[in-house]
């Protein structure tokens, strides 16, 4: 099994297109391979000056492998049009599926399909990242390949890679046999995707949806990569493998200069008075909160003098593109906040939005070339172009003049526009595709240049909320605010209770937020993830830190939050199915494999008319006894064998109750 990926992997083409109509293989290619244990290289060289290179990672710990592909125009004039690109295109094998249907005029069973779960994307609401693998629709289930020749396509909208109806990330399961793949792919633009049955196999394919360009001379770019894992057993024993291949290949969480720990912040709103930010850093210090980093969001650029004591008021929004410090509202261009922050020895985290630019910026008046404009003339939008050369370097040269003057140790990027209409209408009839793929490919070269200038810099990916997450920005960031559904100063608990169990389920490292609600322990449980920001520090329009049974609850929750945080990048088992009705009960388990350790959430909603369940736990040996520590008091213990088989079972008499067991 430890070679299974490499071993039939290596053997395929990997991708498929047509060069000038013709499929690339009917034009016989150079190829030249280079080949070890955990690696392939394989050069393209064609007649007409074009190299591409495919180059394969394999990580056998995790029995996985990533490819990307490379081109380039070596010749001094355009190739031939390149078309019907999939950057990805392999058969997986599977074993057949127990028996044939036996009749349309019943619904199939589990046993006899591939299932494929493919959750969806950020929309503002409870299913994000979701899949309801089992519903029917219409007499159907969509989310199963019933027959052989069944074949389901995938796209993201409006060019980001996790808007609205899907996510770029897939498990493909066979049930009966408890075997499985989990496919990602790495394009934070337009990608599409189609995974089709076979007898014994599923065809899986992905690409940029629209391509259809000449490369021009001396022209050199990538398209999207994959990662594909092969697993057995359980989903969520899939999910769990996948989770800790994030973690250890492609998160940069402790890797170069990259604190493990995740930040955990008290929020000001950037547009607030720096009177107002320095009163609220000193009274977090003088009360010793243990927050790691202080969050600064919009707000703090820009020529506006409106009065803007929280994100609701003011004109900050007009000003997005212009990266001047504002002058009305910090008159210091901030460096009173940076010496306090500093001072505490805690990281800040600065809001910028790079990629949209208002018309009425500086920027746009004097350099309207760096940017595409809308087609709606009322737009005031307008896209700054990272695939051109001189507005890629203005960006850099921004974004770093101000990390480095202003301390930033984490850079929270967001973008909050769909930019597929603004690529499209770029690109020319026989250059279809180019503009978006040299924009994605100047944001990967942003980042990777900031990383490289700033070792310790974690990058915070935000479109939207968690509109941009893919392997790629995996691999590059961290979504410290996964869905823009905690926004509200009282975001709704139960959201954030089912996004734990399916953000959780693809990616280790995510946060969220708390809002501003205070003596509220069942919110402020329900919002527990790796990365937390608390916003109680937030707006000018509330008081902070003069009432003092409130700056006690609010200590007892940090800290608690504090001894919870190192289980919620273990392994993650939802113990109910995840919801936002306010009639049930919601659970999830954090289990630490090493330790033998983990924590239990459990939430009785406001409506649930159950008083008592039993929750089956995950992870445990049958042959230890466990002892369980109430967080709000109790202490009892279990066996792991009548865990595992009958559950912990639980009374929990009021209702909208939040419950937090430790155990080891």
């Amino acid at each position: 099994m430890k070679k299974y990926m490499f071993d039939f992997l290596q053997d395929q083409a990997r991708i498929s297109f047509l060069l000038g109509g013709v499929s690339y293989k009917e034009l016989s290619p150079k190829i030249e391979t280079d080949k070890n244990e955990k690696s392939i290289k394989t050069v393209y060289t064609f007649k007409d000056g074009l190299r591409l290179t495919n180059i394969l990672h394999y990580y056998p710990e995790f029995n996985a492998c990533d490819w990307v592909n490379e081109w380039e125009n070596t010749s001094d004039a355009p190739t031939e049009i390149i078309s019907e690109l999939w950057d990805c295109s392999v058969e997986l094998p599977l074993p057949p599926c127990a028996e044939k249907l036996s009749s349309r005029a019943y619904l199939p069973k589990s046993e006899n399909v591939i299932k494929v779960y493919s959750p969806c994307g950020s929309e503002w609401s409870g299913n994000e990242f979701y899949c309801d693998v089992d519903r029917i629709k219409l007499n159907h289930r969509p989310n199963w390949l019933e027959k052989v020749g069944s074949k389901h396509q995938y796209a993201t909208s409006g060019g980001r890679s996790a808007d609205s109806n899907i996510a770029p990330f897939f498990n493909i399961r066979h049930d009966y046999a408890s075997l499985g793949y989990i496919a990602a792919i790495g394009w934070t633009g337009q990608w599409n995707a189609e995974i089709e049955r076979k007898e014994a196999s599923v065809i899986f394919k992905s690409k940029i949806e629209d391509t259809n360009f000449r490369i021009l001379p001396g022209e050199r770019f990538r398209t999207s990569s994959v990662t594909l894992m092969a697993y057995s057993g359980s989903v969520q024993n899939g999910q769990n493998a996948w989770r800790r291949l994030v973690k250890e290949v492609y998160s940069p969480i402790g890797k170069s200069n990259v604190p493990r720990d995740l930040p955990f912040c008290a929020g000001l709103w950037g547009g607030m008075s720096t009177k107002g930010c320095l009163d609220r850093i000193r009274k977090v210090e003088a009360a010793k909160l243990p927050f790691n980093c202080y969050w600064m969001d919009a707000g703090w650029y820009g020529a506006g003098d409106a009065v803007s004591p929280d994100e609701y008021e003011g004109d900050w929004e007009r000003h997005t593109g212009n990266w001047e410090i504002n002058h009305s509202r910090h008159p210091d261009l901030l460096k009173d906040v940076v010496s306090e922050i500093s001072k505490s020895d805690k990281r800040f985290l600065l809001w910028f939005e790079p990629e949209r630019v208002r018309k009425s910026a500086p920027i746009a008046l004097k350099h309207p070339e760096y940017l595409i404009f809308s087609e709606d003339e009322n737009n005031s939008n307008t896209l700054l172009n990272l695939g051109n050369e001189a507005a890629w370097s203005y960006c850099f040269e921004t974004l770093s003049d101000l990390i480095e003057r202003l301390n930033v140790s984490i850079y929270r990027q967001d973008f909050n526009f769909q930019p597929l209409p603004y690529w499209r209408k770029n690109d020319t009839p026989e250059r279809r595709g180019i503009t978006e793929i040299k924009h994605i490919n100047g944001m990967y070269r942003l980042w990777d240049a900031l990383l490289e200038r700033f070792p310790y810099l974690l990058i915070d990916n935000c479109a939207s909320g968690g509109r941009r997450i893919d392997i790629e920005t995996l691999r590059r960031s961290v979504p410290l605010w996964r869905s823009d559904a905690q926004c509200p100063a009282d975001p709704i608990p139960e959201i954030a209770q089912s996004h734990a169990m399916c953000h959780s389920a693809w990616m280790p490292y995510s946060g969220t937020g708390v809002g501003r609600v205070w003596f509220d322990t069942y919110r402020f449980r329900s919002a527990y993830a790796p990365a937390l920001t608390t916003n109680f520090t937030f707006s000018e329009r509330n008081v902070f830190g003069d009432d003092p049974e409130a700056m006690k609850w609010l200590d007892k929750m940090c800290n608690e939050y504090v001894r919870v945080r190192r289980y919620l990048s273990e392994d993650v088992y939802p113990l109910t199915d995840p919801s936002t009705s306010d009639d049930v009960w919601a659970a999830i388990q954090y289990h630490d494999p090493k330790t033998d350790s983990g924590i239990i959430q459990i939430f009785r909603r406001a409506n649930s008319p159950y008083e008592e369940a039993s929750l089956r736990l995950y992870g445990l040996d049958p042959e230890k006894k466990y002892a369980f520590e109430d967080a709000d008091g109790g202490l009892f213990e279990e066996f792991g064998k009548d865990l595992i088989t009958l559950g912990l079972r639980l009374k929990i008499t009021e209702r909208r109750t939040a419950k937090l067991y430790f155990y080891k």
